[in-house]
């Protein structure tokens, strides 16, 4: 292992980040990793960086880092000159994850429809709850795209005052 250990602050927001991550269906490690990722710096690790800072094994660390990358939450990047690869939290995976989540809201209505058929002479009250699922899919596929487009407009507005995009302003 190489690199910082991280403070027990860090420690504990990492595995705050980690717990999150868990409840959405990450394993714990990884959620670990993305956790370190967003707040170490430099912002690009190497396995042993990342390791060493939370005390870990690199091969915890190795098979935590394969779960990520294929999934965009995490990129691999290389810098010239250098043999091994380094790691870095995707700026956009949070967008990506929300926008991919968002095109299965359609896909959901179309299975609750077909469900909503399938029940269309039974007695209401045994549709109630597939109801309650497309009426809430069928919202969420008219509302999403008003709700990107609200944050785009809030993401153009903060970079025009924050154009390096690191809080420091335009000074």
């Amino acid at each position: 292992m190489t690199g910082k250990t991280a403070t027990v602050q860090e420690l504990q927001f990492v595995e705050s980040v980690a717990m999150q991550l868990e409840q959405q269906g990450l394993i714990r490690m990884s959620g670990r990793a993305v956790g370190w990722l967003l707040i170490c710096e430099p912002a690009e690790q190497t396995l042993g960086q990342i390791a060493g800072a939370l005390s870990v094994s690199v091969g915890s660390i190795s098979t935590a880092l394969r779960h990520l990358v294929p999934g965009r939450m995490v990129e691999r990047v290389r810098r010239p000159g250098e043999r091994g690869d380094r790691f870095r939290v995707n700026p956009h995976a949070w967008t990506e994850h929300a926008m991919t989540q968002a095109t299965r809201y359609g896909e959901f209505k179309r299975v609750t429809a077909q469900g909503l058929a399938l029940l269309a002479d039974d007695p209401p009250v045994r549709s109630r709850r597939l109801q309650e699922m497309h009426d809430f899919y069928e919202w969420l596929e008219r509302e999403m795209p008003l709700v990107w487009s609200r944050w785009e407009q809030e993401k153009k507005e903060r970079m025009r005052h924050d154009p390096c995009g690191d809080g420091r302003g335009t000074e």
